[in-house]
């Protein structure tokens, strides 16, 4: 049934650009040389985008000159699916907004608001230093509210987006660097975030690039997050952003060709950390779905992040489900690949998964028992197959189930039930069917299962049919952290080759790590590559 799941959401859920066509489309210009009172020419540009956004019609494209603008603007215009409004940067030239020394407003605010409006386009700007120490001003870079169609955030760099509150574990101390918030009965439909760079920002208890409530239709593509001191995409349900419960899940998108790189933890207040000396908790995922549903994950690279992939909840009443992770390289996090279920019993179900041709690489930098694939609390009815895992040398540990919390009970801590592996290729330096490492908490204890064998006997697998443990042969034998990822790719003679699944469906249009066609051969290859 997973299986099913993925392919239609694969070929769903890849959103096509409307073409934008008007009879009487107007150019307006905005100059740090115009004023307000210009027409908006070339020759008598506007002063600011806030004017232009104002003026501007169906169609129209304003158009923003080179420079250093110190300006929040609020878009209070709307286009149309055939005649979208679009606000870029002039000719390549680069416009910068820079919020130094300007005081967050109260509440959550931003440097480009666009509120209840649709077909509108943002491209080309760089959005930066909107900070605040004040957990009662929440920054963003740019914010998308209440009911909003076809929004398109292309080619910006959003950076310094800063919440410098100190005091340790005040969750109410929040930025963003883009936030989207579906608050409304009408939903935020048809976003696209593409192409964007979203760097070096401090975030509190918040995330990098946030989809939160009543979010549906979505694409994040291809875009570069890193650095960041908490979560770098999050797709959020059951936080009552949307007032109907119904509604207050984002759902039906696609996160698909990101690079994820540095999100950590360790320096945010809100995780017990200094802001500069660190010393806090390692909690934050490059990629996290925490109560979304309908989402592929795909052809995403992401490395040096406290955790890889999340999927959980984090309220009871939740769960995440329906989630695909394909054709992903997951590799050098500090804890494990990807993680499912809740992180305490207080949390929601992780269900009917499908976590299927992804590489996971040496994950468990800083903690080797955290393992490559991770389970928590309330994680069932999932399947993982076609994958490669590879461990790292000290523990070897490929599954690891870290039920982490001292007021659980036994039957909370219980490892989920109906949780499918399936044609997987394990190794580490040195790992043998012997001495891979498999550890769950089941019939009251922790159990560990030393090697491939003993694991596929306890049933906790699903009998681990066609897995096997070998060396995958990369092209770059054994990648460093960083190497690019062009070295992942299968060398000739890997017993990865045509050895997934044999009744695996792929679509005829589906794509590996490297854009390239996803089945040749006849039978998918385990991982991320298929080899050409």
């Amino acid at each position: 049934m997973v299986i099913n799941i993925r392919l239609s959401l694969v070929g769903a859920l890849t959103l096509g650009v409307m073409a934008s066509t008007t009879l009487q489309a107007a150019t307006y210009v905005v100059s740090t040389t115009g004023k307000d009172t210009n027409p908006g020419t070339l020759a008598a540009p506007l002063l600011t985008l806030q004017r232009a956004a104002n003026l501007a019609k169906p169609g129209d494209t304003v158009q923003v000159r080179g420079g250093i603008y110190k300006q929040r603007t609020v878009v209070q215009v709307s286009g149309t699916a055939s005649a979208p409004i679009t606000f870029r940067n002039y000719n390549g030239e680069q416009v910068v907004y820079d919020l130094s020394g300007v005081s967050p407003a109260a509440n959550l605010s931003a440097i480009i608001r666009i509120s209840n409006r649709s077909y509108v386009t943002i491209k080309g700007f760089t959005l930066r230093n909107y900070r605040t120490a004040d957990a009662r001003q929440v920054p963003a870079g740019i914010l998308i509210d209440g009911a909003c169609k076809g929004i398109k955030v292309v080619g910006n760099v959003i950076t310094a987006i800063e919440q410098n509150n100190p005091i340790p574990y005040n969750y109410d101390a929040n930025a963003h660097g883009i936030a989207v918030y579906g608050t409304t009965a009408g939903a935020i439909d048809g976003l696209e975030i593409t192409d964007n760079t979203v760097t070096n920002l401090r975030l509190g208890a918040s995330e990098a690039i946030a989809l939160n409530g009543n979010v549906t239709n979505f694409l994040v593509a291809r875009n570069l997050v890193q650095n960041c001191n908490n979560i770098g995409i999050d797709v959020i349900g059951f936080e009552g952003t949307n007032a109907n419960a119904a509604l207050d899940r984002a759902r039906n998108g696609r996160i698909t060709g990101n690079t994820v790189i540095g999100i950590d933890s360790s320096k945010n207040p809100a995780y017990g950390g200094n802001l500069v000396t660190g010393g806090g908790g390692y909690a934050a995922a490059g990629i996290y779905v925490d109560g979304g549903t309908n989402v592929v994950i795909d052809g995403n690279d992401v490395y040096g992040c406290n955790l890889g992939i999340e999927l959980g909840c984090e309220h009871l009443k939740g769960k995440t489900d329906n989630v695909v992770v394909t054709d992903n390289l997951v590799r050098h996090n500090y804890l494990a690949g990807i993680s499912l279920g809740a992180y305490d019993e207080h949390g929601g179900a992780t269900e009917n998964c499908t976590v299927a041709n992804n590489t996971f690489y040496q994950n468990g930098v800083r903690d080797h028992s955290a393992g490559q694939i991770q389970f928590q609390f309330y994680a069932r009815k999932n399947a993982f197959l076609n994958n490669i895992i590879w461990a790292g040398s000290a523990v070897k540990m490929m599954v690891a189930h870290n039920p982490d919390s001292t007021s659980a009970t036994k039957a909370q801590k219980e490892m989920g039930t109906g949780n499918v592996f399936s044609y997987n290729l394990y190794y580490a330096t040195g790992a043998t069917v012997a001495n891979c490492t498999f550890r769950v908490f089941t019939a009251g204890a922790f159990r560990t299962y030393q090697g491939l064998t003993a694991w596929k006997n306890s049933g906790k697998g699903g009998a681990e049919l066609g897995s096997v443990v070998a060396n995958p042969k990369f092209v770059g034998s054994a990648p460093n952290y960083g190497s690019a990822r062009t070295l992942f790719k299968l060398a000739a003679g890997s017993p990865a080759i045509n050895k997934g699944s044999p009744t695996f469906g792929v679509g005829s249009s589906e794509r590996d790590l490297f854009d390239l066609k996803r089945l040749v051969g006849g039978r998918i290859d385990i991982g991320a590559s298929e080899s050409q």
